[in-house]
Order: structure tokens, then C-alpha cells, then sequence
């Protein structure tokens, strides 16, 4: 069964930067156990820990913007921290079954010029098969809504891991330029037409990439019950 084994939150609402179990570049931390109880003073961010997964399941199935106004959350600007221009982030790190290699979803939210919530980054990794250590490779890795996705099994070779992302199109133009590389087989180069929508929501969906679709499955097998105090009140 899949599980989360660990998580890390960035500005989102009080939650400036909090990590909880393991990643992968934690590797000596613990991971989190098959149930977790959050433990703390009112205020202290418990319900924003909940609601971000909460978040990430609404980008998911509505899209970015409608996320950021859904559930009473109030639009972009009241999720991100209060005093932060940086955008909001979300580390994911689980597993698809107890033998599985470990994957890392990461995923940064912000505004655009009209100050409408979009994915400004999308990355899913994994580790090679054989490999216990070290760090994974990309096998989706989108930047604005454009960039690369691995096909089946693979993921990215080395040299491809160190390109920042600013340097994504850099390349992607390798790619379309040399299309006699072995790797390029692999490799799929996508544009989504709408940046507010996440890339796992359209890849998830094609057979071609069942990670993707496994991972996306997971996200959308989570169920999260909110109790709102006034709803309460109004039972006979």
C-alpha cells in the first residue's frame, strides 16, 4: 500500500518552512509512520498542516487558481505566509508499495504578473533501479508549464540533473536537436496548455507514464474530513 514517508511545507499559511519525517535528502531522519498524531497549541499551524494536503488534492482535481479560493481558503494571497513574497512549495516523498523505490514529488505555486496563482514548477524523481542511496533523477520536469517527461521506467541521466531550472529550455533544445541520442527515445517533450493545471493531472492519465498515473491515483485516493464549528451548530 502506497504511503507517505515524509513531507516538507513552504509558506503556506503559518507553515514557513516545516518538514516532518524523511526525504531524500534526509535520509538519516525517520519516516513517518503508518499513523501520525499532530500534537500542538492552537495556533501553531495543525489545521494548515491538514489543509495543505487538502490544498494539493484540490490543485489536483480543480486546478491551481480554483485551489487557492476553494474550501473558504480565501484566494492566493491568504494561503501564502503573511510577509513572504516567495512562492509556496510542497515536497512529497512516499512510496508505492514496501519494495518500491522511493519517488519525490516537488511542486511550486505563484502568481503571475496578473497576480493569478500558477504551477511555476512540477518534478517528480526517483533513484535508478539497483540504486539505494544517492540522489533520484527527474523522470517529469516541467518549468512554466513546458518541459520534459521520462517515459515507463527511466529517468534522467546525470548531466541532465544538472541543468538549473532556468536552464530547462537550454535543454530541451539539446533534446530537439538530437534526436539520434538513445535517450531521446525515452524522453517526451511537453507544453501544458493551461499553467494553472497541474502536469500530473493530464500525464496521470496516459498509460505511458505509470508512475505518474500511480502517483496520481494516491493523491486522489486521499479523503479528508473538515469540521466547521458553525455547520455543527445548525444539526437538529
Amino acid at each position: 500500500m502506497a504511503k507517505i514517508e515524509g513531507f516538507r511545507i513552504k509558506n503556506y499559511r503559518v507553515l514557513k518552512d516545516v518538514t516532518l519525517g524523511k526525504l531524500w535528502n534526509m535520509q538519516k531522519a525517520q519516516p513517518l509512520t503508518p499513523m501520525t498524531v499532530v500534537i500542538g497549541e492552537n495556533g501553531v499551524g495543525k489545521s494548515s498542516l491538514f489543509d495543505a494536503f487538502g490544498f494539493l488534492a484540490d490543485c489536483l482535481k480543480l486546478g491551481v487558481e480554483e485551489a487557492c479560493d476553494a474550501r473558504g481558503r480565501g484566494g492566493f494571497d491568504r494561503i501564502r505566509s503573511q510577509g513572504i513574497n516567495d512562492p509556496i512549495e510542497f515536497h512529497i516523498y512516499y512510496k508505492q508499495d514496501r519494495n518500491a523505490r522511493p519517488i519525490t514529488y516537488e511542486i511550486t505555486i505563484d502568481v503571475d504578473k496578473t497576480g493569478r496563482p500558477y504551477v511555476k514548477e512540477e518534478r517528480l524523481r526517483q533513484r535508478r533501479k539497483g540504486v539505494s542511496y544517492g540522489r533520484p533523477f527527474s523522470f517529469l520536469w516541467l518549468y512554466k508549464g513546458k518541459g520534459i517527461v521520462w517515459k515507463g521506467e527511466e529517468v534522467a541521466q546525470e548531466s541532465d540533473e544538472n541543468t538549473a531550472s532556468s536552464d530547462l529550455s537550454k535543454l530541451i533544445e539539446e533534446i530537439e536537436s538530437a534526436p539520434q541520442k538513445e535517450e531521446s527515445h525515452a524522453t517526451e517533450i511537453i507544453e501544458l496548455q493551461d499553467k494553472r493545471k497541474l502536469g500530473i493531472a493530464t500525464l496521470g492519465a496516459l498509460k505511458q507514464h505509470p508512475r505518474i498515473s500511480a502517483f496520481r491515483q494516491f493523491i486522489e485516493g486521499w479523503y479528508l474530513s473538515y469540521f466547521t464549528p458553525d455547520a455543527a451548530r445548525s444539526l437538529p
